[in-house]
């Protein structure tokens, strides 16, 4: 699908809100499925904002006037994060804290500051007056972050996208792999299904 330029100006806004504060934030879900330019199915209703736990005072008392809610630590089912919501430009904005997903054995940090801003890609969104630049999730941290949600209306999508320039993602899916608790299994089911993708790709 084509950007959403509701979507942009909000980036925009809070690219230039969070511009001289010294902490990490990095654009996921799919918002930054977008820039990076993904046929979504439906245009994105908010944005995912994910930074880690010792960064999100700062993050959160910048966004602050904005706010829906108060922050609460939340815990349901199989994840955990600190939660709190916005809404900036019209758009509802979810800023997300040392994300933690489990799922059949496996353990998922999202870690902002020592890897995902590190293998972010900058994708740029315009105001009225500049171009500004949006740090969004490595391919590869939503690779596994959606099989491990089973999140299957993604994970064809990204796997597609993952494969075009494997070489390119490589480094930053291998160092998540080590950094995390994935089993044995999870990897075999993701390497099989990216051949298989592959496979696909070349007939």
């Amino acid at each position: 699908m084509n950007k959403d330029t509701s979507i942009e100006k909000a980036l925009a806004a809070i690219v230039r809100l969070l511009a001289d504060v010294e902490a990490d934030w990095v654009l996921g879900g799919s918002s930054g499925l977008m820039l990076r330019g993904l046929p979504l199915q439906a245009r994105p209703n908010d944005i995912d904002l994910y930074v880690d736990d010792n960064d999100y005072d700062q993050i959160y008392e910048r966004l602050k006037p904005f706010a829906s809610d108060i922050r609460q630590l939340s815990e349901c089912g199989n994840y955990r994060s600190i939660l709190s919501h916005f809404v900036i430009e019209g758009i509802s904005v979810e800023l997300v804290g040392g994300f933690v997903v489990r799922a059949n054995g496996c353990r998922y940090v999202t870690e902002v500051s020592s890897l995902l801003k590190p293998y972010s890609d900058l994708y740029p969104v315009k105001d009225a007056e500049d171009m500004l630049y949006v740090p969004v999730v490595p391919v590869a941290h939503e690779l596994w972050f959606n099989m491990l949600r089973s999140r299957e209306d993604r994970i064809t999508l990204i796997m597609d996208y993952y494969i075009k320039d494997e070489s390119r993602h490589e480094e930053a899916r291998r160092l998540l792999e080590r950094r995390n608790v994935l089993t044995v299994e999870a990897k075999r089911q993701m390497s099989q299904r990216l051949a298989s993708r592959q496979a696909g790709a070349a007939k």
